[in-house]
Order: structure tokens, then C-alpha cells, then sequence
């Protein structure tokens, strides 16, 4: 019997007028934000007032949300990591669209997972967008395809299809034994990603299954000494398994030679995985696709959406050939999500047989509504300014007596340092070390660093649709300018 006197609760707002107000208040804020987004510092430190709002006890009261969000406006939004910023350029970050920010909105409001079983919108917009990268790509519509929190998550699952396609027994059921059979080997260059070592040890292949081949001068795969590897573990009892094609390096933007290294895995009946973080996008590019050429060779691509193709974060994608054991390596059906003829759960797709991931977000709807607002050639065209951009950066390096550019301009990754005869080896780090730190701290510009055959590099990674030729010239003036303040 139903208990009268019962209160029953939820948690939406009491009231809805006031709660709209606030949303409404929200968006023009946010609008203003993004709209302003280049008068502001690109980074400033979080301040002791705002670090204290992060020190308080967990709440047993709630607060009225208007005041919560001024505490949001106040001590939140103010200190980001400022990838939307025209002069971000640290690692490889996508900067995001105000387009995004509506679909950030759709998304939140209908809280709807991205399952495939479930016959709703968000199944058949992701398997729609899909097929879109698939075109730009230039890779088989009969592929598999998935969408992933980013490149790390995209890599584990490439690799781990390769695992099962080298596999000689059911390695699902029985494990890595390597009592029983010979050890699986995984190549990739001395440039490949942290991540990709991850997801070996997370395949319980063991790190040693991973071998790092050592590079050329433009800091690509060495194809002959990658070939003697190979040679030499098959000699050893191994069983050569993967070769992971760097599209775009993290350090310098190099691209391993994809066609030569497409013949060798035929030629060796191996897989060909393509790390394609950010540089597969290169293959938007109706200018500058050839740089990518063979990248529709591979077995699996890994790449991020929220890197080069300005999407935000989180979003990542792994594309597999449809003749590989993509859904073999990940099916689990239990009773609770089997799919029937009618009704909600009658979806043409159940992602999770083919991912890590049974709760997934809609993150597709981001990447779906970019598409149709700017459509493709404007991809295009915005791939090929970066790529402009990086030309531009490279040559003013050159033309300056005080700086030295530090690799090849392979992409759209630039480094360079700061040089002042007769400073050197360590020392000479240590200004640019200090030449970098004093860029973030004055707000102008954020690029990030890396060390090159041990040297400190201020690195400048362009995925950035809001960076102007002028922020280059900027940049330039002020390593300069900070380097010579130092040196006095």
C-alpha cells in the first residue's frame, strides 16, 4: 500500500524558469568565451583563492546552482589547459569548434549511450560518421570501425586484434603461454608512442615483445635494419607478428615509409597497425594526402579525432579491415544485452563485441555535426594552412641567426632552440629550458618540448584552426627577445 506521507524526490530543478534563466546566462558566457579566447593569456596559474575552493569538505547540503556556477566562472573556467587558445601549440591537442558546444548540449541533455544494441539515433549516427572517415580515409567500407576515448585506447584495440590474428590457438581462452608457443614480436621504430608499449604489457605480451628499430636521420623507421629483426627472430624461434607504422611521430611529425612497409608485411604474412594519432588526418588533405600514401595498406589505423580534426575532447576511432578477427578478439554476449527483432533493443550493431568499452558517451554526435556544419574541403583546406603554417615557422627559423631547427619539418611539427655561441650542450638546455618556461608564464604562447639526439627543443605542434601566420612571427620575436634578456 502506498505510504502517503512518503516523500518521493529527484534531481531536477525546483524550479525550471530559474534553471532556464541560468542556461541561458551559461551559453552567452560560454559564447563570449570562446569569442574572446585569443584577448586572454594562453596560460595563467591557477591562484591560492581558487586552489582553496578545492580544499573543501565533501558536501552533505547542496548549494543553489547559480552560486555553484559562479564558483565554476570564478575559479574553473579561468585556468584551463587553453588548447582553444590560437597560440596553443604544446603536444598534439585539438582545439575544438563552437559548433561542439551545441552538440556538447544535445549530448548532455539526452544522456544517451552510444551502445549499437539500442535501435536510437545516436547507433546509426556514429555507424554514419564512421563510414564517413572511412571515405576520407580511402579505406574499405567494408571495414570495421569503432569510436574510442582516443589514440591510446584506438592502439590497444588494433594491437590486440593483431594478437589474435598471429595467434596460432585460442588466445582468449588459453592466454599468452609462452611455454607452449613461441613469443608473439611487435615492431615499431625508436619514435613509437608510450602507449603502444602499454598496450603490449596490457596484452600480457610482455614489453619484450615490443622492438624498437632504430631511425633514420629524418627520424623514420630503418626499413633494412627493421627487415634484420624480423630475419633474425624467426631464426630464433619467435613468431614475428606486428609492424606498427608511425603516421605523424609525437616528436617530429615523421612518417614512416607506409607502401615499403605495407610490401614487407605481405611479404612476411604479418600485420601492419598505423599509428595515425594526428597525421592519418593528413589523408583529409586534397594537397598533401600523398604525404600519407599506403596508409589505406594497413590492417588497423588508429587516430584521434580531437587532435587534427579539431574535435573536442575526448574522441578517438579505430578502423580494422572487415577479413580480420576484429569481433572474435572482443565478443562477450551475456543475457542482459541480446539484441531482438523489435523494440528498443533491436539495434543493428552491438559495439562493445568489437571494444574494451560497453558504456560508451555520443561522443559521435561532436564529430557528426563538424562534418555537415563545415563539410569536408573545409577540412581540407584547414589541414593544409597548418601544414602552411608549419612551412612558414620552419623557414623563419631558418632565416634567424640566433635559432636552429633542430629535425625536418616533416608535417606539422617544428623544433627549434635558441642558440648563442660559445653556450652549449647543457647549458645551452638549460636556456631553452628557461626561454620555454618563461613563454608559458607570460601568457604569449604555449609550445611544448621534447629532446632531440640530447637536445632540449622547444616544440611547436599546429593543430590549431585559429593560429594566424602573425602568431608565428610573435613567437619567433619572443624566443628571441626572452633569450637575449636572459643572456644580459
Amino acid at each position: 500500500m502506498k505510504d502517503q506521507n512518503k516523500h518521493e524526490q529527484s534531481l531536477d530543478p525546483e524550479n525550471w524558469d530559474e534553471f532556464q534563466d541560468l542556461a541561458h546566462k551559461v551559453v552567452d558566457d560560454l559564447v563570449d568565451y570562446l569569442k574572446t579566447v585569443g584577448d586572454r593569456p594562453v596560460w595563467t596559474a591557477l591562484p591560492d583563492e581558487s586552489k582553496k575552493l578545492f580544499e573543501e569538505v565533501l558536501p552533505l547540503k547542496g548549494s543553489k546552482d547559480s552560486d555553484v556556477y559562479e564558483s565554476v566562472k570564478n575559479h574553473i573556467l579561468p585556468y584551463p589547459t587553453n588548447n582553444i587558445h590560437p597560440r596553443f601549440w604544446s603536444w598534439v591537442g585539438g582545439t575544438g569548434t563552437p559548433s561542439q558546444l551545441i552538440a556538447d548540449m544535445v549530448i548532455s541533455a539526452m544522456n544517451s549511450g552510444s551502445l549499437g544494441m539500442d535501435e536510437t539515433a545516436s547507433t546509426h549516427v556514429e555507424l554514419q560518421l564512421l563510414s564517413w572517415l572511412k571515405t576520407l580515409l580511402n579505406y574499405p567500407q567494408d571495414s570495421n570501425g569503432l569510436l574510442v576515448s582516443g589514440g591510446s585506447m584506438a592502439n590497444l584495440v588494433g594491437l590486440a586484434v593483431a594478437r589474435t590474428h598471429a595467434s596460432n590457438y585460442d588466445v582468449r581462452d588459453e592466454g599468452v603461454n609462452l611455454k607452449d608457443n613461441s613469443r608473439l614480436m611487435f615492431y615499431g621504430s625508436v619514435e613509437t608512442h608510450s602507449c603502444i608499449r602499454k598496450a603490449i604489457e596490457l596484452l600480457g605480451l610482455g614489453s619484450k615483445s615490443l622492438k624498437l628499430i632504430p631511425i633514420n636521420n629524418d627520424y623514420t623507421v630503418n626499413i633494412d635494419l627493421l627487415q634484420k629483426a624480423i630475419d633474425e627472430d624467426r631464426k630464433n624461434g619467435y613468431t614475428p607478428a606486428c609492424i606498427i607504422a608511425n603516421v605523424g611521430t609525437v616528436n617530429t611529425g615523421a612518417i614512416d615509409p607506409l607502401i615499403e612497409l605495407s610490401n614487407i608485411a605481405k611479404k612476411e604474412n604479418i600485420w601492419l597497425h598505423a599509428d595515425g594519432a594526428f597525421g592519418a588526418i593528413t589523408k583529409f588533405a586534397k594537397t598533401s594526402h600523398h604525404l600519407v600514401d599506403g596508409l589505406e595498406l594497413a590492417d588497423s589505423i588508429a587516430f584521434d579525432l580531437h587532435k587534427w580534426m579539431y574535435i573536442q575532447y575526448d574522441c578517438g576511432c579505430v578502423l580494422i579491415r572487415g577479413n580480420h578477427p576484429h569481433k572474435e578478439t572482443f565478443s562477450v554476449i551475456p543475457p542482459y544485452i541480446k539484441t531482438f527483432e523489435r523494440g528498443l533493443a533491436s539495434g543493428p550493431i552491438n559495439f562493445s563485441e568489437y571494444g574494451v568499452q560497453l558504456s560508451r558517451s555520443f561522443k559521435a554526435l561532436r564529430a557528426w555535426m563538424a562534418l555537415k556544419i563545415e563539410g569536408a574541403d573545409k577540412y581540407s583546406a584547414q589541414i593544409e594552412q597548418n601544414i602552411d603554417q608549419a612551412k612558414y615557422l620552419t623557414q623563419l627559423v631558418e632565416d634567424h641567426h640566433d635559432l636552429e631547427l633542430l629535425a625536418p619539418t616533416s608535417l606539422n611539427i617544428v623544433n627549434f632552440r635558441y642558440i648563442i655561441p660559445p653556450i652549449k650542450g647543457d647549458q645551452l638546455n638549460d636556456l631553452n629550458r628557461e626561454i620555454l618556461m618563461r613563454l608559458h608564464e607570460s601568457g604569449s604562447s604555449a609550445p611544448s618540448s621534447t629532446l632531440l639526439n640530447g637536445h632540449f627543443s622547444i616544440r611547436v605542434a599546429i593543430c590549431n584552426h585559429r593560429s594566424r601566420q602573425a602568431d608565428f612571427d610573435n613567437l619567433v620575436l619572443d624566443v628571441v627577445k626572452i633569450g637575449k634578456e636572459i643572456m644580459k
